[in-house]
């Protein structure tokens, strides 16, 4: 039996087991309905545009009127009017949610929480209007007076830390769905193991397959799953936002999404049989949380460092470090290659470490995973794990 053939029927296994199982059906049946809701909801809380509502002491002034419906047309809002006889009204409208904005002579009451920017726009719409009235009986032509309504303020530039926002997003995007991805597929792929070991089930698979077979087949099995419960997660998402048209996806370039991917996969690679070493360390399959909480904070450790240090700072010395660091280079370098400060020869050194510590990982679980198998009753110890006359990595075929 090759080492594919015998690595796909572990697959193969895996696959109907977690797809069979109810927990599956489950959790991807709660992600499914939490994207809808997460496309459907905000449509139905926030369907039309905004409105602002102004209470004025009698009819409004025509020109606060004009002024304030050009401003509402400018952002998208709509404004509404409410007349009262006096003070008291303008001020119980505000008061009671009648009204977003009261005036009352020089006096204006604002709604403490949903006024958002509009009482700024009523109070320089005011000033503006006086101003005008002023400059008018000064001397000065409508012209004139047109000619200072035009002068603007300087246009303002944004200037962040990396030179594409977009690329920026769609970095720190990789690093979150692996970050995510990793914490909840990892406990899974520890537990899959755990629960073998303490079944016996993997003693009578290293009878016919080795350690790395049987490793690389449970481990795809859960990225597979993994997988589509993410497109379960993400299509509507994605649906939603094109019918909407909807920007707030960054534009990926097609070499961004091919080093994306790369760094998904390499980056899962590792943390996963990380992950799996973990499982096999452990006699009770309870024990397998506990038994990985160092691979989970080194996960949370690179977030973090990703999220404040690199994109803080990209070309700082401790970014670049992070980036290059095999054990924390997936969920940081992704957002410093977004920057736009990363040299090529940093970049391929970063994924060729990654690699290479990853093949070193599938190693390492496989050794762990080997040796574990051969000491029940008790968590297994380091010196346990290397200590010399070990059985050979493949057991007699019978």
């Amino acid at each position: 039996m090759s080492w594919l053939h015998g690595m796909a029927l572990v697959l193969g296994r895996g696959l109907r087991e977690q797809l069979r199982s109810r927990t599956f059906k489950i959790v991807t049946a709660l992600m499914l309905l939490l994207s809808i809701g997460a496309v459907v909801v905000p449509k139905l809380v926030t369907a039309g545009p905004t409105t602002y509502t102004l209470a004025t002491v009698g009819p409004a002034p025509a020109a606060l009127i004009t002024s304030l419906d050009a401003a509402a047309k400018a952002t998208g809002v709509r404004t509404t009017y409410v007349v009262r006889t006096d003070d008291a009204g303008v001020r119980s409208a505000v008061q009671h949610g009648e009204a977003t904005v009261g005036l009352a002579g020089d006096r204006m009451y604002v709604a403490e929480r949903t006024a958002g920017a509009f009482p700024g726009v009523v109070a320089q719409s005011l000033v503006r209007i006086e101003t005008r009235r002023l400059l008018t009986s000064f001397g000065l032509t409508a012209g004139q007076v047109a000619q200072l309504d035009s002068v603007h303020p300087p246009e303002q530039v944004f200037v962040a830390p990396v030179q594409d926002t977009g690329r920026a997003g769609v970095g720190f995007a990789v690093g979150l769905v692996l970050y995510l991805a990793l914490l909840f597929s990892g406990q899974i792929i520890s537990t899959t193991v755990a629960t073998e070991k303490a079944s016996r089930i993997s003693e009578v698979l290293l009878a016919v397959l080795r350690p790395s077979q049987i490793l690389v087949g449970t481990v795809l099995a859960v990225a597979t799953v993994a997988t589509i419960q993410l497109l379960v997660l993400s299509v509507p998402l994605l649906v939603g936002a094109s019918m909407t048209g909807s920007t707030w996806l960054p534009a990926m370039a097609a070499p961004d999404l091919a080093l994306a991917i790369t760094w998904f996969i390499l980056g899962f690679m590792l943390f996963a049989f990380l992950y799996a070493a973990g499982g096999a360390l452990v006699d009770k399959v309870t024990e397998a949380g506990t038994a990985v909480l160092p691979v989970t904070a080194l996960i949370i450790a690179g977030y973090l460092l990703g999220v404040t240090v690199v994109m803080g700072n990209p070309g700082s010395t401790l970014s670049v470090a992070v980036s290059l660091f095999p054990l924390t280079a997936p969920l940081t370098m992704p957002i410093r290659w977004a920057s736009g400060e990363v040299p090529v020869y940093q970049l391929l050194l970063g994924l060729g470490l990654t690699a290479l510590t990853g093949l070193g990982c599938v190693w390492l679980a496989s050794t762990v995973y080997r040796r574990a198998l051969l000491v029940t009753g008790h968590r297994v110890r380091l010196r346990e794990l290397f200590r010399r006359g070990r059985t050979p990595d493949r057991r007699p075929r019978r």
